[in-house]
């Protein structure tokens, strides 16, 4: 066995797979996809948070936590419906898990949510 792969890396240009006579095949090609017209739709920017000195470490925890209070406290602060606080949701969404923000907001719900905002 070890002499034949030998053999075969010392001067063989034949693979076993071509030795093999197999029929051709063919495969079909894919069209191109056209291209989107401009304005016809938004392109997509997939990002998370940008770097926060104050959460320097590979765990993001806090930071998670941190960003999903910010954003409730923006609410708070400017109203509802503020643009300016889309960006803190954006940051908690990319960072903290879908469980914890389920678990946070029925807590912001019942009352129990230890946070201020």
């Amino acid at each position: 066995m070890l002499s034949s792969v030998f053999e075969y890396v010392k001067g063989a240009t034949m693979s076993r797979c071509e030795e093999a006579e197999t029929p051709a095949v063919a495969v079909p090609v894919p069209e191109p996809e056209p291209e989107p017209e401009p304005g016809a739709a938004a392109e997509i920017k997939i990002e998370t948070a940008p770097f926060d000195p104050r959460f320097p470490q590979q765990n993001q925890a806090k930071h998670c936590y941190t960003r999903y209070n910010e954003f409730h406290k923006c609410k708070a602060q400017q109203g509802e419906d503020a643009e300016e606080c889309e960006k803190y949701a954006k940051y908690y969404r990319s960072l903290c898990p879908t469980e914890w923000v389920e678990k946070w907001n029925e807590e912001r719900e019942n009352g129990t949510w230890p946070g201020r905002y």
